[in-house]
């Protein structure tokens, strides 16, 4: 269903408290909508969205960041990441997850917000934790 897409990111738990060269991590949420064939080139790829770096966190950052975006009636993906930002290498993959926005659109209907809590993943194992609040207004 195409509509408004409303996603809020709650907070972070159960990350790592450290990563590169033992530093506490600063954590960030990125957000990206897609159809469900995700691909680096993008042609199958919608909007973006990040939050705010949490510097020096750790394993738990609170965010209530709220991001609305049109949602195309094919994008019925979000793909949840968290990263590490780091100042000198790249910034870390910590993990992530595929939510599937028609089991929102039926929990939530009539735009209803839908509060879902997430384990995200990073090879095969379970690596951090994330509250989120979602509601599609079509």
């Amino acid at each position: 269903v195409a509509g408004l897409l409303e996603v809020e990111v709650l907070r972070i738990y159960d990350a790592p408290e450290t990563t590169y060269m033992w530093d506490k991590s600063d954590p960030y949420v990125k957000l990206v909508l897609h159809d469900g064939q995700f691909d680096e080139r993008g042609h199958h790829i919608g909007e973006q969205m990040q939050t705010t770096v949490k510097e020096d966190a750790g394993s738990k950052a609170e965010y209530n960041e709220t991001f609305k975006v049109n949602k195309p009636e094919n994008m019925d993906v979000v793909r949840v990441f968290l990263y590490d930002k780091n100042a000198v290498a790249a910034d870390e993959l910590l993990g992530s997850l595929d939510v599937d926005l028609k089991t929102i659109y039926e929990d939530g209907k009539h735009g209803k917000k839908v509060q879902r809590s997430l384990e995200l993943v990073k090879g095969g194992k379970t690596t951090a934790k994330v509250d989120l609040t979602f509601a599609i207004k079509a």
